[in-house]
């Protein structure tokens, strides 16, 4: 199986490289806001964008990942009280008849 991930991506590597280097002509830059940035490749703007819309949407699941773990483990100790308080109320000794008022000791 790794054999097949390791021949995936020489392929999209070699894909990559063949349209970075045919579209390397059309010359273009960037303003943003006040941030101007250099006059690049059309290729390497276009490869520039899709890694940074990679690395903000691995940030935003690895956020939202840690979120789920944390109200998961909230929830175990939730979870672990209530059973200890259930084992607690199972073992609770009755001394009083609730219906009567009468003691049974």
């Amino acid at each position: 199986m790794w054999i097949l991930r390791w021949l995936l991506l020489l392929v999209i590597i070699f894909f990559l490289v063949g349209f970075l280097s045919q579209n390397a002509e059309p010359k273009v830059h960037v303003q943003i806001i006040t941030w101007e940035s250099p006059e690049l490749p059309l290729s390497f703007m276009l490869f520039l964008a899709a890694l940074i819309g990679y690395i903000v949407s691995l940030l935003v699941a690895v956020i939202n990942q840690l979120r789920l773990r944390s109200e998961i483990s909230a929830q175990k100790r939730r979870n672990q009280a209530l059973q200890h308080e259930l084992e607690r109320l199972r073992n609770f000794a009755l001394e009083e008849d609730p219906g009567t008022g009468v003691s049974h000791t």
